[in-house]
């Protein structure tokens, strides 16, 4: 039987939009092409030549600056995080509320980058919640292109 409050798999950029504060240029996520709500996330950035960050990093050899494919990785997560239902609350992911503070990250750990990313890349990130105390939150975290995985860690968010 097909479940009508199922919370959606699939999510595109108008549903990230309505999970994230983000907005370009520091919107990270393309898409959402797996999610279990609190629990895991997979998401994709598509790179291309024309982000802003190219211009200074580097101009003759344009790599993705490790920052923001640590800054995909959190977006991802905080929209796995984002859509966990709480007790009493619809099964639905909700728009994160206007006064919600936005989410922080607390911690990068055990961060590791393999190879660069670069223009024409698409950065497959995925997100798997480890635990929670209060409203901290400790997620593993990983980038991929194609099969190769380009960055592994484990990031806590607060929020």
């Amino acid at each position: 039987m097909h479940d009508e409050q199922a919370p959606p798999s699939r999510l595109g950029i108008q549903e990230v939009l309505k999970l994230l504060p983000h907005r370009y240029p520091m919107l990270m996520v393309d898409r959402i092409d797996a999610l279990e709500p609190g629990v895991s996330a997979e998401g994709i950035k598509c790179v291309t030549a024309n982000e802003p960050f190219f211009q200074g990093h580097f101009p003759e050899h344009p790599i993705m600056p490790g920052v923001l494919i640590v800054e995909s990785m959190a977006q991802v997560a905080g929209i796995m995080l984002r859509t966990r239902s709480t007790p009493g609350a619809e099964s639905q992911p909700q728009e994160a509320p206007k006064q919600a503070r936005p989410g922080v990250m607390a911690s990068i750990q055990r961060m590791r980058f393999r190879r660069p990313v670069l223009p024409g890349d698409q950065l497959r990130v995925r997100a798997t919640h480890l635990k929670s105390l209060g409203t901290v939150h400790h997620v593993k975290v990983e980038a991929l292109v194609g099969e190769e995985l380009v960055a592994d860690g484990e990031l806590m968010l607060g929020s």
